[in-house]
C-alpha cells in the first residue's frame, strides 16, 4: 500500500529568520515536502535542515528578496529538475521517482503585480463586480 505525502505550502518572507520555527514544524506534523516562496536566500546563503534535502532558487538579482525552495525528506527517492530564474518568477522543482508514475513537483514564487489601468477606468471596491 502506497504512503501519502504530507505536503505544506508556505510563504516565508524570509526563510533564514524561521529556521527553527520550521525545523519544529517538519518535526512535529511529519513532514514530508515543504514549498517555500519568498526565501529572501542569496548566493551567500547556507540553509541546511537535518534529514532534509534543500533546493532553492534566487532572485537573478541576488539580493535578498523572492526565491523559491523544495525542501525534502532525505529519505524520499528523487532528483532535481532545471529551474527557472527571472525576474517575475523563480521556481524550484524536483521529481519524485513514484510508482507508477513519476511526480513533479515545483515551488513557486510570483510577485504580485499590479496591472496597468487607464485614468479613466472607474475601478470598483467588489473584486467580482465586472462591469466596473
Amino acid at each position: 500500500m502506497a504512503t501519502p505525502l504530507r505536503v505544506v505550502l508556505w510563504n516565508a518572507n524570509g526563510l533564514s529568520n524561521h529556521k527553527l520555527e520550521l525545523q519544529t514544524f517538519l518535526d512535529m506534523h511529519k513532514i514530508d515536502i515543504a514549498l517555500i516562496s519568498e526565501t529572501h536566500f542569496t548566493s551567500r546563503t547556507v540553509f541546511k535542515i537535518p534529514h532534509y534535502t534543500v533546493y532553492h532558487t534566487i532572485h537573478p538579482d541576488d539580493t535578498a528578496h523572492g526565491g523559491a525552495a523544495v525542501i525534502l525528506r532525505s529519505s524520499i527517492r528523487h532528483h532535481e529538475l532545471p529551474h527557472h530564474q527571472s525576474d517575475k518568477i523563480q521556481t524550484a522543482t524536483i521529481q519524485l521517482d513514484a510508482h507508477p508514475w513519476p511526480l513533479t513537483i515545483s515551488a513557486i514564487y510570483c510577485p504580485r503585480v499590479t496591472p496597468y489601468l487607464p485614468t479613466n477606468i472607474r475601478r470598483s471596491s467588489d473584486p467580482w463586480d465586472l462591469d466596473a
